[in-house]
Order: C-alpha cells, then structure tokens, then sequence
C-alpha cells in the first residue's frame, strides 16, 4: 500500500490537466500513505520486539527508527541532487515526479522480502496455546487495554511532534526563519539525519540499561530544555549554528522513537498486541503528528513569535511526561507478561 500509493503521487496527472480533481486524489494516496505506515511500523516494531533477548530489546527495535532516519536522510539527497542538477523548469514539469516513482522497484522488493518472513516465536506460542476461534476484536481491546492506551498515547504524541518537527517542518523553518537557501537547507537536515540514524543503537542501549521509565523521563526533561535553544539556533542563519540547533532537536527525537518502539510491545500482551499498539501508535501521529506543520505555522501567525513552536512541544512533552511516567516499568518482563496489569485487576492493583 505504501509503495502503490507513493508510485501513483508519482503518475497523478496535474490541476491543469483535470483540474480540482488532482489535490483530491493527491489527499486520497497520502491518506493510504499514511494509514499502511501506521499499521506497517507498529507491526515492524512487534515483530523485532518479539525476536529479541529480553535485556536487548530496546536496542533490537531501534533499528526502526534507523530505517526511518535513513529512508528520510536518503530522500533528502535526492531531492537536494534533483535540485541541484535540473533546472528548476524541468523540476516543475517532471523531476518532481522521480522520487515518488522509485517506491515501484522498492515495493517489489518489500513484497519478496515480507512474503519469505515467518511468524514470530512468541506469536505461534500464544496462538497455539489460545482456542481456535480466539482473536482480538477492536471492542476487546478497547475495554481491556484502554487505559494503558491513553497512557502510552500521551507518550507517542510527543514522539509523533518532535518526530515530524524534526523531519518535516524544520526544513521549511531553516529556510523562511533562518533565511538559507534551499540546498542549504536540505544539507543540514540530511546531516542530522544520518546522525540520528547512528546514534540509534546508542540510545537503544542506553534505554535497556537504564529502563523504560528512566527513558521517558530524560526524554522528556532533554526535549523541555533544549528546544529552545534549537529554534534559536536554527533561526540565526549561520550553517553552523543551524546544524547544532537541528541536532538538539535530533536528539530528542530519536530518544523518543527508540523507547516508543520498545514501549509498543511491551506495554501489551501477545495476543493484542498488533491491534493495540498499532491503534495508539496511529491515533497519536494522527492527531499531533499529521497536523505538527499546521500547528507550528498558525502559532507563528498566531503570536507573532518564531518560538511559538518551542512553546507547543514544552506543552506535549509535559503531557507525554504524564502519561509516560504513569506506565509500568517493562524493560525486564516477558513479552509474555506484557499488558499482564491491564488485563487483572490483581495484577493491576499490586504492581507498581
């Protein structure tokens, strides 16, 4: 679904050709876009969750979000490369087209590689041990997880904000706040891109040393405290200083992604875990990530302030903190124990 819908983007005709008819079907592919990553990343998460040495798990899932810094840092080259060698009327006319066309071979690629992979351990165990009519309906997942899905969702949200601040508006930032050029622009953000990308592992391990809930709150505190600093830099036009500004944001934001990744799986047992963490996952992004650029844009215009946006992820990191904080500490459970405190309310009650 994602390599088809970012394949058509790349083949939708243009507004002079059918007109009104174009942004619609532009807004329909990035809706499929959006709703199979959703699924795709809480499922990718559980799936090396579920394949990882208890007291490595963290470090195992940050390789998710490795391929989404890299993914974004390889989409920034290219789109800095298109740039840089097209004039700008053939990029208008047809080169912006490129970068969406390549999803075809890489679709192909997913599909071959996902038709070869296995069920997990931990999933055949519990699907064996489970009556052959048992699944996990939206209802039951709700009722039983729907506290722990509010917690872990007020986390994400952060995750989602400072994912997509990060990634997506930043560049816009850089270039109508800090005044850089366009290729200017790009090269800071594929820098700290790959940065972001490697250190990865090093907050993974850091997260399963230190636990869960540790994480959370550092995250948190780290985001708080540097943002502003990281607008402000990035606001000074200086290339440098733009750099260091964007890699404070970085930092902040792998943090999240990486114990994001862990909390998704072992915030719920095995045989609701897909349906519940994919639920919280895509209910967090929609609803603070999805609208991060619109939000940072209407503050700005709203108060007149370029910090307008510091101010908005110092709010949702207070709540992620809340809600963070509030869940179980799970870095050394089983994933068999997981979500063990949702379901009895035993359990729930004598648990710290």
């Amino acid at each position: 679904m994602m390599a088809g819908a970012t394949t058509v983007i790349g083949l939708l005709p243009t507004y002079e050709s059918i007109g009104l008819l174009a942004p619609l079907l532009l807004t329909l592919t990035r809706c499929i876009q959006g709703f199979s990553a959703g699924g795709e990343y809480a499922g990718a998460c559980a799936y090396l969750m579920e394949h990882a040495p208890r007291d490595k798990r963290a470090w195992y899932g940050s390789f998710v979000p490795v391929s989404t810094f890299s993914a974004f840092a390889c989409a920034a080259v290219l789109a800095y490369t298109l740039d840089a060698t097209l004039p700008a009327e053939a990029m208008n006319a047809w080169g912006w087209r490129i970068p969406f066309l390549v999803a075809a071979p890489l679709g192909i690629v997913g599909l071959y590689l996902r038709w070869r992979m296995e069920e997990t351990p931990a999933f055949r165990e519990a699907m064996s041990e489970a009556p052959a009519h048992s699944h996990s309906p939206l209802k039951q997942t709700l009722r039983n997880h729907g506290g722990a899905i509010c917690r872990l969702g007020a986390f994400i949200s952060l995750t989602a904000l400072s994912f997509y601040m990060f990634t997506t508006y930043f560049a816009t930032y850089l270039q109508v706040v800090g005044h850089l050029t366009r290729a200017q622009a790009l090269m800071v953000s594929t820098v700290a891109l790959l940065f972001a990308a490697a250190a990865c592992p090093l907050a993974g391990a850091f997260s399963d040393k230190v636990g869960r809930r540790k994480t959370v709150g550092f995250t948190c505190l780290w985001v708080m405290i540097t943002v502003f600093p990281a607008f402000w830099l990035a606001s000074s036009g200086n290339v440098g200083a733009s750099i260091l500004g964007v890699l404070l944001l970085a930092v902040g934001a792998l943090l999240c992604g990486v114990v994001t990744a862990a909390l998704l799986s072992e915030t719920f047992p095995t045989r609701t875990r897909y349906t519940a963490s994919a639920i919280t996952y895509n209910l967090a992004y929609t609803i603070f990530g999805g609208t991060a650029p619109l939000m940072a844009t209407w503050l700005i215009d709203l108060s007149g302030s370029n910090l307008a946006p510091a101010f908005y992820l110092v709010v949702i990191a207070l709540l992620a903190m809340a809600g963070g904080l509030a869940l179980p500490e799970t870095s050394r459970i089983s994933l068999h124990e997981a979500g063990e405190w949702e379901d009895d309310p035993v359990a729930r009650a004598l648990r710290p």
